[in-house]
């Protein structure tokens, strides 16, 4: 008995030493950062928007450069996003924000127009600092509200990402809002009189948030018997403030992606109710699918809502919802035109092309499927808990979250320890391409990928299709041939490839010059290669409608 007590005694002590030494690791890193001249002048020039020192942007620091980069060649607003392990000794996030707002000169070529991001990564505070020229604009009020209602609850569950692409939507409303100047106090007052209910103010201090208490509630909110049903059940649940993922009006696998939003604060719940709830829509539906549509508007509250038809009745629909329905700049919005059920009900809605990924049978979700593939998720995380360093075992429920659109942080986590457990394997790169464009429209990291995996695997003709598209996206079009040309020459019945050599064609001949000689053979090719699209054995009609549309309003087409 005496010996089991020292025994757990000794375990205690170690585990308080542990803590001690992580807490002062992390904080020793912290100080040498600022030993390095890290407070006194910013280390590299004004292209560099990002300084990740806790090393927390990872996943999602190209598709944030680019947006961060836009903002000042755009709107004259030069905005930094700064990330360190832990707030230094005897300094507050304040101290340290105002001290870097200073040091670097945050805004001083654009005139006093800066922002700065400051994320303290080991206390989870946050601290939005803006330069005198903007603070007209971007209130305290503003500022401490997208902090609580985008921030907080992600950087609290480290689902960082997800909040800073809601956050860039609302700097990018204001900074228009600025940049056009066209507005007086009032307006902007009124703007700032829906965020009082959220109780935010001008910092967060994000530790000191409790968790909301989760009560079931799952048969309280029932699958609808109508879409329309449904659609009002979803917004009482937002009424209501339900964090229980387990709604009926859920599908199975929006139900486990519910489970990373249990955390959210009130004024989350209160937006969406203030958004939607009045909002007129038109129900379009057929016998298994339907569209909450808010009209062809710009803002993305105007997305619609995708819902679908299972056993228990009409259901939200998630994984179409994040794979097809897609926020491009603010205030733009669009769904993909690609083969899922939806397309023909969103055919009144803006469109792109830029995540029409060509996935294969195996990897494609299926609502029918729901529930069988909701089964072995919760199977495959069971076996991770029990055998977490399996190569089979992390790279099985890597792609089953691929598939599903779930938990984008986790999946590329896993499919990195892939990476690391078998070297020698293509699987990685490849799901690693797909949810680098899928989930954060990171086109370079998803190139660098999928090269990889078409390396390995150069007869795979979908890895082929999918590199080539991510080649016509960055409009390198000429190395987009070479692999939809390969990929043709492996599959010859390939109608995706065959439309997307065509647009590839097409866009070579509006980039030329009139007087270049191959300007009239990419024409014929764009037309040829739409005819070898329709030739196919198994033709997708669509695809072939919309590229023909596109033909025609490029005049490749008369």
């Amino acid at each position: 008995m005496q010996r089991t007590k020292k025994n757990f005694l000794l375990k205690i002590a170690l585990v308080f030493v542990l803590l001690i030494i992580v807490y002062f690791g992390v904080t020793l890193r912290t100080e040498q950062i600022i030993q390095n001249g890290f407070l006194q002048n910013r280390p590299s020039d004004t292209d560099t928007y990002i300084y990740d020192y806790a090393h927390i942007l990872g996943d999602i620091t190209e598709s944030t450069h680019r947006f961060l980069k836009m903002i000042h060649t755009q709107y004259a607003i030069e905005a930094l996003i700064v990330t360190v392990p832990s707030l230094p000794q005897s300094m507050t996030i304040e101290s340290l924000a105002v001290d870097l707002f200073s040091n670097w000169k945050i805004g001083k070529s654009s005139g006093g127009r800066g922002i700065l991001l400051l994320l303290a990564d080991q206390e989870k505070q946050i601290k939005f600092e803006v330069g005198y020229e903007l603070e007209d604009v971007f209130t305290d009020l503003f500022c401490g509200y997208i902090e609580d209602k985008q921030l907080k609850p992600y950087f609290l569950s480290n689902q960082l990402e997800i909040g800073l692409v809601a956050l860039m939507e609302e700097v990018e409303k204001r900074a228009q809002i600025k940049y056009h100047a066209d507005y007086t106090i009032a307006d902007i007052e009124k703007l700032d009189a829906v965020y009082l209910s959220g109780g935010a103010g001008a910092k967060q201090h994000l530790s000191e948030y409790r968790k909301e208490t989760v009560r079931e509630a799952g048969h309280e909110y029932p699958a609808g018997k109508t879409p329309d049903e449904a659609w009002k059940t979803l917004i009482r649940s937002w009424e209501m403030r339900v964090r229980d993922p387990n709604l009926n009006v859920y599908t199975e696998i929006t139900k486990l992606a519910y489970r990373d939003f249990q955390d959210l604060s009130d004024s989350r719940y209160e937006e969406n109710v203030r958004t939607y709830k009045h909002k007129p829509y038109d129900v379009i539906q057929n016998e298994k699918y339907a569209v909450i549509y808010f009209g062809k508007k710009k803002g993305w509250e105007n997305a619609p809502f995708l819902f679908c038809k299972t056993k228990a009745g009409w259901q939200f629909d998630i994984v179409h919802q994040r794979k097809y329905v897609r926020m491009g700049r603010s205030p733009y919005w669009g769904i993909e035109r690609a083969d899922y059920p939806y397309v023909t009900l969103l055919s009144k809605c803006p469109f792109w092309l830029n995540q029409d990924i060509p996935w294969d049978a195996k990897d494609k979700y299926r609502v029918e499927d729901d529930h069988r593939l909701a089964e072995e998720i919760r199977h495959a995380e069971r076996a991770l808990e029990n055998n977490p360093e399996h190569f089979q075992t992390v790279i099985h429920l890597a792609k089953l979250y691929t598939v599903a659109s779930l938990r984008p942080k986790k999946k590329i986590a896993l499919l990195n320890k892939a990476k690391q457990l078998d070297p020698d394997s293509s699987e990685p790169f490849k799901y690693l391409g797909i949810v680098h464009l899928d989930a954060f429209y990171q086109f370079e990291s998803a190139i660098t990928e999928m090269e990889t995996y078409v390396q390995r695997q150069p007869e795979d003709a979908f890895g082929r299709n999918y590199l080539g598209h991510l080649y016509y996206c960055t409009k390198r079009y000429k190395a987009g041939i070479d692999e939809f040309k390969t990929s043709v020459r492996l599959e010859p019945d390939n109608c995706y490839a065959f439309a997307k050599l065509s647009r590839c064609y097409a866009a070579l001949y509006r980039s030329s010059p009139k007087i270049d000689p191959r300007r009239s053979g990419y024409r014929k090719k764009a037309i040829k290669m739409l005819e070898n699209a329709a030739a196919t054995a198994t033709p997708d009609p669509k695809r072939i409608t919309w590229l023909e549309r596109y033909l025609f309003k490029n005049n490749i087409l008369e």
